[in-house]
Order: structure tokens, then sequence, then C-alpha cells
């Protein structure tokens, strides 16, 4: 009990809503899982090219993200949830954005000299990684805040 108390102290004082941090990053874990495994069974069963495909992906992982987010990261009950959601996705089409530049940035610019799909994989994590960044601080003070 005394070590929970310790973390708490120490993760308040660098953060202080570090839970909502913590449950952030277990949504986002979930809601990667599926983005990603959708997109390695697309680019490796179909001949689409990897930014449509992680376009695809995407979406799927931004729902998963949104209901879980709303309820368990949150707590919100806001009950226009179609505006709720269309901020959500507004901000998640950001973050795509942000992911796909950095994607082919990376893919053709810096990591040119990597086996195709290992260089994929490598920017796909730096590039969620940015993206994660840019939606927990803006469904943080944009969509769970205002629409509330």
């Amino acid at each position: 009990m005394n070590l929970l108390k310790t973390f708490d102290t120490l993760f308040s004082r660098v953060y202080g809503d570090y839970v909502k941090l913590l449950k952030y990053l277990a949504v986002g874990i979930v809601g990667t899982l599926a983005d990603w495994s959708i997109f390695a069974l697309i680019i490796g069963y179909t001949n689409l090219v990897y930014v449509l495909a992680m376009a695809m992906s995407y979406l799927v992982g931004t729902i998963i993200n949104y209901t879980l987010n709303r309820r368990f990261t949150f707590n919100n009950t806001y009950k226009k949830i179609h505006y709720q959601f269309a901020s959500f996705a507004v901000i998640a089409l950001i973050g795509l954005g942000i992911q796909e530049a950095l994607m082919v940035g990376l893919v053709h610019y810096l990591l040119a000299d990597t086996s195709v799909d290992l260089l994929l994989m490598a920017s796909r994590v730096i590039a969620t990684f940015v993206g994660f960044i840019w939606t927990f601080i803006a469904n943080k003070k944009i969509t769970f805040e205002v629409f509330q």
C-alpha cells in the first residue's frame, strides 16, 4: 500500500492527471492492436498500397478507441454522441494525416535501405507514438471537455 502511495505521489508531481493518461494508453493499446492486426492482414493478403491499408485499419481503431475512451477513460455521458464522435473523428483524421506524413517520410526518405516489412512496422511504431500524443491532448481538451 505504501508503494502505491509513493507511485501516486511521484506521478502526480510529473503529471497530475496521469490516471487518465494511463487509461488512454490502455485503451490505445487495444485499439492499436486491432488497427495493426488489420493493417498487417491487408498488407499481407492484398495488393493495396500501404497508405490505403493504414487508413482502413485506422478507422477500425478509431471506432474502438472512441467507444472505450468515452466510458472507461473519461467516464463521459454526453447525450449527443454524434457531435462528440465527430470531434473525435476529426482529431483522429488529423492524427491519421500526421501518421501518414510520418510514414511516407520515414519509408521513402529515412529508412529506405531496410526490408519492406520491417520498415513499414518500424515506421508505424514511430508514427503511432506521435499520433498518440496528439490525440490524447486534443481529445482531452476538446472532445471530452467541450462535449460533456
